[in-house]
């Protein structure tokens, strides 16, 4: 009698586990296919780039004065 009990109680341990590395699998792979999905996201939005023309400036400060260039 208490050898079955102890068997249910192995049993029952090791399904919770096996049902948590489920759970962390799966949540590993979600972040996997977003992380992916935000890559190819990125690849297919054009990020503007700030091209510097010029700086004036007086006691230590500058401000930078530039064109925003569209694409690459």
């Amino acid at each position: 009698m208490v050898f079955t009990f102890i068997k249910k109680v192995i049993k029952y341990y090791v399904d919770k586990f096996i049902n948590w590395l489920r759970i962390q699998r799966f949540n590993l792979e979600l972040d996997n296919d977003i992380k992916k999905y935000h890559e190819q996201l990125d690849k297919k939005i054009k990020k503007p780039k700030v091209i510097e023309t010029g700086t004036f400036g007086k006691d230590g400060w500058s401000i930078s004065i530039g064109k925003i260039k569209d694409g690459n």
